[in-house]
């Protein structure tokens, strides 16, 4: 089968490097088993234990453990830099210091964590003596501070906390792309009754931020579609706006002299059409509304959506 894979690819103009591909036989079955015999132009493929891809190791039993200690040895590297750069005579302030540490080490952590965060925690505690140990630098804390303290004080939640807020950003984020191959993964539970009474194996993605989204009140249903349009944006009539109306101050100036100066405003364009928009929430309760001429358009939008959402969606209403 891989063997015909590599023989459609060379005729689409597409050809595997013999050198570079490897092969892994993903599998936790404990007892003993051969691994798969590939051939790749007539040449053997290798079967190696962990592999690098797109920045993160996957090892044949998807512990994550090697990738950890990857991210953990590259985090190193970028401490010993902080401890140069947090001298105490001459070294950066502490916002410098901790620009620093997000730049060079969260952000290595918080890449892939939606992947590896599905390891277990044990072996995700190994990023948090990095963690600790670079908010103590940027502090100037002593060792003896506790660990909450220091992220409490650097305005840092904790590593468990930032790859819960990640993943369930990325399920929201998916969740508005109907095509996307990894929304039936997510938001399909099928499985939560087989995982339920495995206490000890990990759940998938979505089994695990499920209570988390029903908790801020998230309704996959609810989510709003998001569409490619069919012209490019580079493609669109740059429109042209008036800021005019923001010299002047409605706490300090009267109503009157704000209609007049409108329309003022409304004289300088020859043929126009008016359109009034506005966005509204209360409560949960969030809608919009376009008013054109003797036209009256209004949509219902989700529960929870912000005030800014209601105020674009009601302008989208009219360009469309």
């Amino acid at each position: 089968m891989f063997e015909q894979t590599a023989r459609v690819a060379d005729t689409n103009g597409f050809k595997f490097s013999e050198s570079k591909t490897v092969c892994v036989h993903f599998c936790r079955v404990r007892k003993q088993h051969a691994d798969p015999t590939l051939t790749l132009n007539g040449k053997h493929v290798p079967v190696v234990e962990e592999i690098k891809f797109l920045g993160l190791v996957f090892d044949r039993k998807l512990t994550f453990v090697p990738h950890l200690r990857y991210l953990k040895t590259k985090c190193f590297n970028a401490v010993n830099l902080l401890h140069v750069v947090a001298h105490t005579s001459w070294g950066g302030d502490q916002q410098t210091l901790l620009h620093l540490y997000r730049s060079l080490i969260r952000s290595r952590v918080d890449y892939g964590c939606i992947v590896h965060g599905s390891t277990r925690n044990s072996y995700l505690r190994m990023l948090e003596p990095i963690h600790n140990h670079a908010l103590r630098l940027c502090l100037g804390a002593l060792r003896t501070f506790p660990a909450y303290i220091l992220c409490a004080e650097a305005n840092e939640p904790p590593l468990y906390l930032r790859r819960k807020r990640l993943s369930l950003q990325h399920a929201v984020k998916i969740s508005s792309c109907f095509m996307n191959p990894t929304v039936e993964c997510v938001f399909n539970l099928k499985s939560k009754r087989l995982f339920a009474q495995k206490l000890t194996q990990i759940a998938p993605l979505g089994i695990r931020i499920a209570e988390n989204l029903s908790s801020i009140g998230f309704s996959h249903k609810n989510s709003t579609l998001c569409t490619v349009p069919s012209v490019p944006p580079w493609l669109l009539r740059r429109p042209c706006f008036s800021y005019d109306m923001y010299a002047f101050d409605k706490n300090s100036v009267s109503a009157q002299v704000l209609q007049n100066h409108f329309a003022e405003t409304k004289n300088c364009f020859g043929k126009h059409v008016e359109i009034y928009t506005d966005g509204s929430k209360t409560g949960e309760s969030v809608a919009c509304a376009v008013i054109c001429g003797n036209q009256i358009q209004s949509m219902r939008l989700p529960d929870k959506s912000s005030v800014y959402t209601a105020e674009l969606s009601a302008i989208r209403i009219r360009i469309k």
